[in-house]
């Protein structure tokens, strides 16, 4: 019976995990105007069986670009935080967060190419 159960369980899992999906706000620090700035939307992709999302440039409130990304995350040894990877091959955002986040904002790096700018960043809540 307890194995049925965790089968039960393991066949949920994707599911539960398909229906999740986050978007993030970020602004980028050296643009106090805030004339360009960034959306990150992640999911869990059944078919592929892991996270991906996309990365929306946006400039006057307009996307400009938009990347398909993979996105990681990285458990870190402290078991309170780990680090969240958007990557595609040429652009990678990256930031350490907490497992308790919550809404707090957050800082993030962009990577594009080879030029890296800060990121200032909140995950968008209902």
């Amino acid at each position: 019976m307890h194995s049925l159960a965790f089968l039960l369980c393991l066949l949920a899992t994707p599911l539960a995990l398909a229906q999740q999906s986050s978007v993030y706000t970020c602004r980028f620090e050296n643009d106090p105007h805030g004339f360009s700035s960034v959306r990150m939307k992640k999911y869990f992709d059944a078919q592929s069986n892991m996270e991906l999302g996309k990365i929306d440039l946006i400039q006057n409130f307009v996307i400009v670009e938009t990347t398909p990304t993979k996105v990681y995350q990285i458990p870190l040894l402290d078991n309170q935080s780990y680090v969240q990877l958007w990557h595609s091959a040429n652009l990678r955002v990256d930031a350490q967060l907490l497992y308790s986040q919550g809404s707090h904002e957050f800082r993030a790096n962009y990577v594009k190419n080879s030029e890296k700018q800060k990121l200032i960043c909140v995950e968008l809540r209902n």
